[in-house]
Formats: C-alpha cells, structure tokens, sequence
C-alpha cells in the first residue's frame, strides 16, 4: 500500500509538476483535480436574499400548468398496474412536442422529451405511436428505448455517463424514467436517496440546460383494498419509501373510474404541488398514446361513494326500463343503455351492474343478460 502511494505521488510530481513539499497528505479529489488544472468542486453556493429577488427563470422555466412541470424539477406520476401510467406519459412527450395541453394542463413552451423505460417493446410502441401521431413526423422531439439489456442500471457509473452524453446531444425538455421500481435496488429509504441521486448526478449544470424528471411509479397494492383515498391523501398510496413522494415538488396519481377491465375512463388527481396550485381531478378516456376527456362524467359520484359500497340513487325501476331485453351483451354497452337512459353517469353505471344479480346476470363469457323475474 505504502509504495503505490509514493508511485502515485511520484507521478503527479513528474507529470503535474507538483510540488511535494506543498502537498497535504492524504492526496484527496480536490489535490489531484488542482493538479490537473480541474477546478476543485464547490459544495455550498449561498445566496443573498437580494439575490433571490433579483432571481429571473429561463423563459421555458415552467413547461406545463402551474409548476407541475419545471425544468430540474421531480414530478411523480403514479398510479395501480395497467391503468395507463405509460401511455400518459407518451401523451405528455406528444403534448410536449406538439405544444398543445396534457390532461387538461396547459404546455407553455414546446419541449424534447427522452423516454427511458424498460417495460414496453416494440410491438406495444408501434401500435401506440401509430394511432397517436397518424403520419406526422415527430423524430426531433422525441426518443425512446426499448428495454435495455441491463435495466435502469443509474448505479452503474457508465449507465450515468452515457446518459449524460445523450442528454447533451438531444437536449430534452423532459426525461420520463419508466418505472421507478427497476431504478432503486430496493423499497428502503436509503435505495430511494441513492437512486434519486444518481438520477440526477446526470443532469447538466445549468440551470437553463437542465431538463424535467419524470418519474411513472406504482401506488401500494393494498390501496384499492380499502376505502378509497382522495386528494392529498393519495400522495401516502406511493409503493415504496416516503422518499419518493417528499422528494418530488410536484406528485400526480392515475386512479381507474371502476374495477372493471373493460371501462377505459381515468382519474388523474394531482395530490402534491409544491410550488403551485393541484387543482380539480379531471376524467379522462383512455386509448392509444392519447386521452380524451370523459364527457359527462360524474366527478361527484365517483370522490363521495366507495367503490365497495352499495351505491344508492337511481330508482329499480328506472334501471330495469333502461335494461329491459338486454341479451348477451358486454358491460361497457350495458353501462351505456344506463347512460343514454339518463340513469346515470359511465363511472356509476359499472357500481349499478354489480348491486342487482339477481336481474343482471353475467354467463361464463362475461357477458350480461336482463332477467325480469329475479329468480336464479
């Protein structure tokens, strides 16, 4: 140990023309980065309040609502398995290049956005992309990797330093990491710290160079077990360590309007923003790379009824006459007899389906059919 240390030091007088006399021991990152005429790090960079006041943000500072998208800011979006986390965030990268609103938020300046994820291929990305984009060209604005070979590997130091060398190149706006749980090595508090500073241990220095972070996460498994929870209680139903939900300025949460697989309408509640206003959860249809809004939903109905619940309002009989000599068909277009009926809304519909068996019978394929006597 002791003659590798006086090689090393040999070699940075030979080379640096270092002088010995003049070198503290231990060498430490700042002695060497001095000898090779790098500029030593500097940890603390106080600021004056004056100077805060005189503070003027890069013009595209704020890219989407109100701060819940800014360059070097964390926002989390979360959400269950299969309600669509990804294909939001594809929506927001399309908004972000198009320079039109994402879910009801308005985008306030065009943006690059790289995509980093690991769980969509090919086959997925194609049909999504197609029916999303049609024939427009948005090659410039946007990039995506399939599944990596290694994973999310921020870890590992050369995963970080060809990360920096793209964000170079490319200049993204936003970079969308998909999903957080193949970027921590575990759900503890100091997997999440460590990972979170890896993430952006990658970003430029500048301020005006530095992009979004994006972070599409998943809510507790036992969430959707129990009452349902709204608004700012939402921001606890992160998987995982508190470290992800306090780290983040700004915390959206994908939630589905039933449990049933064949209704395609979302919920999107922003449940933390730090420097703005969250706003009012808004519903949306879900499709191909993109949402459309779900008119005529009830937002009311969906926030006051547990979904566990027995849902009470529309009459038997209103609900029977909207029903009446169905036969053999699928929930989504019973829900919509209820609807055109006036019964009520596509998110109670689905609760509706389920409160009267003994006269909506499902069979072995899933689909339903009216019956008048209630006999089974």
């Amino acid at each position: 140990m002791m003659s590798v240390r006086l090689n090393l030091i040999s070699e940075i007088k030979k080379n640096m023309s270092y002088s010995l006399e003049n070198a503290p021991l231990p060498i430490t990152h700042e002695t060497l980065a001095a000898g090779a005429g790098v500029a030593p790090r500097k940890w603390l960079n106080p600021w004056r309040p004056s100077q805060f006041l005189e503070f003027s943000p890069c013009k595209d500072y704020m890219l989407m609502g109100d701060c819940h998208l800014t360059r070097g800011g964390l926002t989390v979006l979360g959400g269950f398995a299969g309600v669509g986390k990804s294909r939001a965030s594809l929506a927001l990268a399309i908004a972000g290049a198009r320079g039109i609103p994402w879910m009801g938020q308005p985008i306030h300046a065009r943006f690059r956005t790289l995509i980093i994820q690991c769980e969509n291929g090919p086959h997925r990305l194609k049909n999504e992309l197609a029916e999303a984009l049609g024939k427009e060209n948005l090659d410039e604005w946007i990039l995506i990797t399939p599944p990596p070979s290694y994973g999310l590997a921020f870890s590992e130091a050369g995963f970080r330093a060809e990360l920096q060398n793209l964000i170079d190149d490319f200049q993204p706006g936003l970079i969308v990491i998909d999903p957080w749980n193949r970027t921590a090595d575990g759900d503890k508090q100091a997997d999440y710290r460590a990972a979170l500073d890896s993430v952006f241990e990658c970003l430029p220095e500048s301020p005006e160079e530095k992009p979004a972070i994006l972070i599409v996460h998943h809510m507790r498994k036992k969430a959707m077990d129990s009452q349902r929870k709204q608004g700012r209680d939402l921001l606890h139903e992160l998987a995982g360590s508190y470290q992800i939900g306090s780290a983040a300025r700004c915390v959206f949460v994908l939630e589905p309007a039933s449990n049933d697989n064949e209704d395609q309408t979302v919920v999107l509640t922003c449940c933390k923003n730090n420097d703005g206003h969250e706003g009012m959860p808004t519903a949306w249809k879900r499709r191909n790379g993109l949402f459309d809004p779900a008119v005529g939903f009830d937002m009311d109905a969906f926030l006051s009824v547990d979904p566990q619940a027995k849902t009470r309002g529309p009459s038997f009989k209103a609900i029977a006459d909207a029903l009446r000599g169905m036969v053999g068909v699928t929930k989504g277009k019973a829900v919509a007899r209820l609807v055109s009926a006036g019964v009520c809304a596509t998110s109670t519909g689905y609760r509706l389906l389920a409160d009267y068996p003994e006269h909506i019978v499902e069979d072995s394929h899933g689909k339903l059919y009216w019956n008048e006597d209630g006999v089974v």
